[in-house]
């Protein structure tokens, strides 16, 4: 990464000036360069050669400071451009040079840049040739090609995308014709320059044609790890390897391959982020996605799988194993032949259309029978299967929801009551005993979690997803509509109505503080996160008044038209196990049942954190250090002791985990693996955000993080969130106008908050957009139009 002779840079002009007869892949728009001095000495002749040369011509007219685009300083952005000035306007030009002249320092030497104006531009862009703050060998590429203007990344406005490629992909991997006119672009102003870490800015007209607007070096080379590159390279190679193995057939699932996403079935992005930490990470698989997932999906008729883990942690950013997924929504008896047509088909729509990674259960996996199945299957799946097959696959799934939704069998109360037995298996919270002792207090909480709490809860959830397919497909067939449904939604009273309630009574003096949190002192932002302060740990809980909850309040009881159209449609499916009535119940306890079962469950996990928090500190480890353990190799220590203090054992793993991180934050991944080549080119994850609600809002935004104060001034503003975790229920209580996430999907935590609560949100957006969003100081959120945008930016 070092400059050879064969090119000097110079300013911003001098250099496009000599790269115009060298670059083939791209044009440079024609360079006039007016000394700042001459501007001053002769502004008439100045304006007459500008305007004889660009005659007619709408012109940018852009500093080039000789401070700008140094080797040591790139002062990007810290003088003035002008675009779109008329030739033919004297005055208006005149004025536009003075403006940008005035913008620099008025060191001698400074120049004017002017150059005609490029029309129809399709795409605009920067092209890094490294990660800027890391050195890791990627273009990052981030290009407008929406608004048609050139400024838009640059200027940081609007809307743009943003995607990695890492430096040795080949043109043939790259699936994008235009990005691999980008990178080409790129990679031969390497060769010219002899310097390989360049910032490029580019745009591309409407008829194809590719303009290199400029070209600067990346000033922070200097401080990048010398080893960077070669580490990165390595890493990927071995992650190559085992996805290529992971891709293959394996035995015991159905499927020719296989995706990888972070947001599928049990979305770890969502609930422990994109790069928890490994307790985290390990808690998760023990609790859920190591076999809690598919026994319970198999105990309620669906496929069972052998041992099989959900989830896979790929430099640790875990991922879902969307085959392993898919096929345990397989009813159970299902051929195998017609199964794997299914998986097969599934996956590749995921592919196709990878914009509902988190939509799975809803875009692509019938899960259940629904009221519009017919029509769903034969318009995603046309001629899949032979007429036999689709009849034997649609009788599985009658009969796996029949089962399901029969009160005979009561499957939905018997997870309940499951659930509640979790409440006996209690310990002390106070931090007192040996650490031997908490240790044994958190072993037991986290057993009895696994058995009693997370598996009724992976029933309750399924119970939901049923609940939410019936319902969503009753609005397609016209028996309910979207307002009716939101009333529905609004009219269920989860743990969440009460806590508000309870919160609000704090506050007015009918409930104490102490009553308080032996209710819901458990809950914590980060679920999973042992540095995360639980509410009875957070002094700062109560200090605003929450809002008035009283708009938050609904009833809906279902019309005489309604329950008979629902009816209609039971009987159609073959599901009049249920009345119209009954339904209504059902799907009201359902998605009531997955929010309490996860308040309970909740609660074991996070009094066994708090012991593993005191665990820690009885043997010389912070909470940040029993972070960056594995909940294995501390279970492990009841039955296998480790024969040295605890800290000079741990200290040192935990401080090699901190570097993998560290190190792991280099490699960028896609939040969708469809292929194992996909880890060399990640596109920043784009989602389509799902519309809670139909209201309008225009607000200030606040973003809130796990650490943010529960005093946080929210009230009437538009709040960001990276993720919809119970532990950030406090927001509700500060009446937010609205709630944005980063993750999460209709089902999700916070979804079912704000349509209980009658809140505005948009869930699960995705990087870009989120990022947008909480850049920006006023925000417009349209549930109804599914429309979310900045207003005004910071």
């Amino acid at each position: 990464m070092t400059d050879t002779p064969r090119f000097t840079f110079g300013t911003k002009a001098e250099t496009l000036a000599l790269l115009a007869p060298l670059v083939t892949t791209a044009m440079v728009p024609p360079v006039h360069v007016t000394r700042r001095d001459a501007w001053v000495k002769d502004r008439d002749g100045v304006l007459a050669a500008i305007a004889a040369r660009f005659a007619g011509q709408r012109l940018a007219v852009r500093s080039s400071a000789l401070s700008e685009d140094a080797a040591e300083s790139s002062m990007a952005g810290a003088f003035l451009s002008l675009l779109d000035v008329p030739t033919d306007d004297p005055a208006q030009l005149a004025q536009a040079m003075d403006q940008v002249s005035a913008s620099m320092t008025a060191r001698d030497g400074d120049q004017i840049l002017v150059q005609p104006m490029i029309g129809d531009i399709a795409v605009s862009g920067v092209i890094m040739t490294f990660d800027m703050a890391s050195g890791a060998p990627y273009y990052r590429l981030d290009f407008d090609d929406e608004t048609g203007r050139p400024d838009v990344v640059t200027s940081g406005t609007g809307v743009h995308k943003s995607l990695y490629v890492h430096r040795d992909t080949a043109p043939a991997a790259l699936k994008s014709e235009r990005v691999a006119r980008f990178i080409a672009l790129a990679r031969e102003l390497e060769a010219i320059t002899g310097s390989a870490a360049l910032d490029i800015e580019f745009c591309m007209t409407r008829g194809g044609d590719l303009v290199l607007l400029q070209v600067r070096r990346i000033v922070l080379a200097r401080h990048w790890h010398p080893v960077i590159e070669r580490r990165v390279r390595r890493e990927l190679a071995h992650l190559e390897a085992h996805l290529t193995r992971a891709f293959a057939p394996q035995p015991g699932l159905l499927g020719q391959g296989t995706a990888y996403g972070v947001m599928p079935d049990w979305n770890p992005a969502e609930i422990i982020g994109t790069t928890p930490r490994p307790l985290a990470t390990s808690l998760y698989h023990d609790l859920i996605t190591g076999h809690v997932w598919h026994e319970a999906r198999a105990e309620m008729g669906y496929r069972a799988l052998p041992r099989t883990p959900l989830m896979t942690v790929l430099h640790t950013h875990p991922f879902i194993d969307v085959r392993a997924s898919f096929n345990s929504f397989l009813p159970a008896g299902l051929a195998d032949t017609t199964g794997a047509v299914l998986v097969d088909a599934w996956i590749a729509r995921l592919k196709a259309q990878p914009e509902f990674h988190d939509k799975v259960e809803f875009e692509i996996v019938p899960t259940c029978m629904s009221f519009d199945f017919d029509a769903q299957f034969q318009a995603r799946y046309p001629g899949l299967l032979a007429p036999q097959e689709f009849d034997d696959y649609r009788a599985a799934l009658i009969a796996l929801t029949r089962d399901n939704l029969d009160p005979a069998r009561a499957g939905l109360e018997r997870a309940i009551a499951e659930a509640q037995t979790l409440l006996h298996h209690t310990a002390p919270r106070g931090g007192d005993g040996d650490g031997a002792a908490h240790l044994g207090h958190a072993v037991r909480l986290i057993n009895a979690c696994r058995s009693h709490g997370t598996r009724p809860f992976a029933k309750a959830a399924r119970h939901a997803f049923i609940a939410e397919s019936l319902l969503r497909s009753a609005v397609a067939r016209g028996a309910l509509s979207a307002d009716r449904l939101a009333q529905f939604r609004r009219a269920i009273q989860t743990y969440s109505s009460t806590m508000m309630a309870d919160f609000e009574a704090v506050h007015d003096g009918q409930m104490t503080q102490p009553d308080f949190f032996a209710r819901y002192g458990h809950l914590r932002p980060g679920t999973y996160d042992v540095t995360s302060l639980r509410y009875d740990e957070r002094e700062d809980l109560f200090a605003d008044k929450p809002a008035a909850m009283a708009a938050h309040v609904a009833t809906f009881t279902a019309t005489d038209a309604e329950h008979a159209a629902l009816s209609s449609l039971l009987s159609e499916a073959g599901l009049d196990v249920l009345t119209a009535e009954a339904f209504f119940d059902y799907a009201a306890r359902a998605i009531a049942a997955r929010e309490d079962v996860k308040f309970i469950f909740t609660r074991a996990l996070s009094d066994a954190l708090l012991h593993l928090r005191h665990w820690g500190l009885s043997n010389g480890l912070s909470a940040d250090d029993v972070s960056f353990l594995r909940w294995p190799e501390i279970a492990d220590l009841t039955h296998t002791p480790v024969l040295e203090d605890l800290d000079r054992h741990f200290l040192p793993i935990a401080n090699a985990r901190r570097q993998d991180m560290v190190d792991a934050a280099t490699i960028r991944l896609p939040h969708l693996i469809t292929a194992p080549g996909d880890i060399y080119v990640a596109t920043l994850n784009r989602s389509v955000p799902n519309f809670v609600g139909s209201g309008r809002v225009v607000g200030t935004v606040s973003h809130i993080s796990a650490d943010s104060p529960p005093g946080a001034d929210i009230r009437g503003r538009i709040v960001c969130i990276s993720n919809a975790d119970p532990g950030f229920d406090w927001i509700f209580a500060k009446g937010p106008a609205a709630l944005v996430t980063r993750f999460g999907g209709m089902n999700s935590h916070m979804a079912v908050r704000c349509a209980e609560l009658g809140v505005p949100a948009a869930i699960g957006c995705g990087d870009q957009v989120f990022e947008r969003i909480a850049a920006a100081a006023q925000v417009e959120l349209n549930c109804a139009e599914k429309i979310i945008r900045p207003v005004h930016g910071r």
